[in-house]
């Protein structure tokens, strides 16, 4: 074995993004088939025009039905400043008021009215009204398409359709009906939480503001059938070609808001972070890390730095910082940070030093069905990396003898909420990982030395990250597991020799050395911000993480081959955890904290990673009971997939 230090080394700069998994539970299904959209497509009516305002959707409704209405201009104006305000009728949720598309569920039979106001470019305002008439109907074939909502040119899409009806959906077919083509048009089945199906599909570009609509027809169990039809409306937007994340291939949303409109940097949050058109890093006076702020920042502080796509996003991360047990750490963490971004494209979640900013995927703040609604559940095209390998090292959060993290999956079509301790959970060990991120380039001694006429580049092109320290102190030694992390996160095609490494070899090769988790030998990063999120969650949280070694091929019950719990608090980490969360948080007592935590404890092998009342001999573990089934009925318990982290690509200087 030998000694690597791998940091994604660029021409000018070290790693500019670090990104890490964090969907909050929705697992999806094997791709199906793609679906070919038809060359040409008939354009939609306006169902009404008012004030130069198209009106496109259903002005009639029923009981139960989801329904959606896009707003364009109609001379071609670009639009901004949207307001959809309900004025009458009973009250539905409009989570994206200030875009171009509305998607709510009709709660009771009525009349709604509803106003619209839009700004053109010419600071024009214009402005329509409409009622909407929902009526009872007993019919019990009703299937919903979700979402109806905007999306930019060339943005991932996602739609997904179930039914309020305790009918089991056992076929779904999707057709574009009206507007550019979009492809391809990939449908995908949701194997593990319920009856539902997805469709994804790529935006077409436009020349102007333009209208899709699809239809899904659905299949019950009975043999009856249902169908509903789906606006997405579609942005022309500005893209510079050569712009931070174009040039990755992500064309974002331009339908981010500040979550607090009066805040100061209001601005420079929508021009600095998160942009189609942005290509240079903007500088510290214009968008200063909070640290140089102020070094005690409040939740209001914090808030005033919140992009997001949809308001209530801001609310549910208010809510976090306000209430959780990590709200401590959380506002000292965040001073190493420009902005915090929250939306509803961002999958999966990622720091980047370029722009000094966090990124979160809001798959994890939903609270409501409705709130889950606007999500878009695109899957990740890295999950099959590291398939062809014998072995996987998986991880997760336990905690008093149950799953905290990955927790028990609620079907969407079950249209569940959930409660705060579920949402804690899903963000507690992410914000740490994500913001160790962020204090391994920017720590604590260095803020008081930035200067307003640097960008969070030029730092990094004159300021080595804290994770290179590490490395030079506390280096890991296996270089077969350096390589083969490339095959699991990095998508880097397996040897025949990495093809034939057992679990064995892996369980021999990492408990041997001085790792975390299998991620830490991704990068020097990945290691650094692993090693102070699992410390941090079981000092602050008492939750433990477990790590386990266990053979991927004719091994349906999961029997592990080598396993461990807290590890992170092991003698021979203790070092390395010290060196990195003194550096993270110089306010914590870090050796004598680490006297406080358990010891690690080692899990049975030739046991079922699922089977907790067996994995610890003294019994310490009881079965996890999440589902409510304490008469041993196994195949009742809450499985999760096994699944390494995801993460994305690393986003091109």
């Amino acid at each position: 074995m030998r000694a690597f230090h791998k940091a994604f080394v660029a021409p000018v700069i070290l790693t500019l993004l670090s990104a890490c998994g964090g969907s909050g539970g929705d697992n999806g299904g094997n791709p199906g088939p793609v679906v070919e959209p038809p060359t040409e497509q008939p354009q939609l009516t306006p169902v009404l025009s008012s004030d130069n305002l198209a009106l496109y959707g259903q002005l009639s409704a029923i009981t139960n039905e989801s329904v959606g209405l896009v707003l364009l201009s109609a001379d071609g104006s670009r639009l901004s400043d949207i307001q959809w305000q309900q004025i009458s009728g009973p009250a539905v949720s409009l989570l994206a008021a200030h875009t171009q598309a509305v998607g709510f569920d009709i709660p009771a039979a009525g009349n709604y009215e509803f106003r619209v106001t839009a700004i053109t470019q010419s600071g024009q305002q214009r402005q329509l009204s409409f009622t909407l008439t929902a009526s009872d109907d007993a019919t019990p074939e009703i299937a919903n398409v979700r979402l109806d909502h905007m999306a930019t040119e060339r943005g991932r899409v996602s739609l997904r359709v179930d039914s309020p009806t305790p009918k089991i959906i056992t076929t779904v077919s999707w057709e574009q009906t009206a507007g550019p083509p979009a492809q391809p048009l990939t449908q995908q089945a949701d194997t593990t939480n319920g009856p539902l199906q997805s469709l994804f599909f790529t935006a077409p570009e436009v020349n102007q503001d333009s209208v899709l609509e699809f239809v899904a027809t659905v299949q019950f169990d009975d043999g009856t059938t249902a169908t509903d039809k789906v606006l997405v409306g579609i942005n022309n937007t500005a893209v510079a070609d050569d712009g931070i994340f174009t040039q990755n291939d992500m064309f974002v949303t331009t339908d981010l808001i500040a979550y607090r409109e009066d805040s100061p940097y209001a601005d420079a949050l929508r021009e600095c972070v998160y942009t189609n058109q942005l290509v240079n890093s903007c500088t510290f006076a214009d968008l200063p890390l909070i640290g140089m702020q102020t070094a005690t920042p409040d939740v209001d502080d914090i808030l005033d730095k919140t992009l997001v796509s949809h308001p209530w996003m801001g609310e549910r991360f208010a809510e976090f910082l306000r209430q959780s047990a990590t709200s401590e750490d959380m506002l000292k963490l965040l001073r190493g940070v420009t902005a915090v971004v929250i939306s509803y494209d961002i999958r999966p979640s990622f720091y980047w030093v370029r722009t000094g900013a966090i990124y979160l995927d809001a798959r994890n703040f939903w609270r409501t069905p409705a709130e889950r609604d606007t999500l878009n559940t695109a899957p990740d095209y890295r999950s099959d990396f590291g398939n062809a390998l014998q072995f996987g090292i998986y991880w997760r959060y336990v905690k008093n003898n149950r799953y905290y993290f990955p927790q028990q999956s609620l079907a969407a079509s079950l249209r569940n909420s959930r409660d705060f301790s579920k949402l804690e959970a899903s963000l507690a060990w992410l914000m740490y990982h994500e913001l160790a991120h962020a204090n391994d380039f920017f720590p604590p001694t260095a803020w008081a030395g930035l200067r307003d006429s640097q960008t969070p580049l030029d730092h990094l092109r004159n300021s080595p990250p804290q994770s290179d320290q590490l490395f030079d102190t506390y280096p890991l030694q296996s270089a077969v597991l350096n390589e083969l992390a490339n095959v699991s996160f990095g998508g880097a095609e397996a040897t025949a020799a990495q093809q034939s490494f057992s679990a064995t070899d892996a369980a021999d090769e990492f408990s041997s050395d001085i790792a975390p988790a299998y991620y830490a030998y991704y990068t020097t990063r990945e290691d650094y911000a692993t090693l102070f999120e699992q410390f941090m969650m079981l000092y602050r949280l008492g939750v433990s993480a477990d790590i386990g070694v266990v053979e991927t091929v004719s091994n349906p019950q999961a029997l592990i081959t080598w396993g461990q719990r807290n590890r992170i608090n092991q003698d021979t980490l203790q070092a390395r955890a010290a060196f990195t969360v003194e550096r993270v948080l110089p306010e914590l007592n870090v050796a004598q904290l680490q006297g406080t935590l358990p010891s690690p404890v080692q899990l049975e092998p030739g046991v079922s990673w699922y089977d907790f009342d067996a994995l610890i001999t003294n019994g310490a573990l009881q079965r996890n009971d999440l589902t409510g089934d304490l008469a041993g009925n196994k195949s009742n318990l809450f499985r999760p997939p096994l699944r390494l982290r995801s993460l994305d690509g690393h986003l091109r200087y």
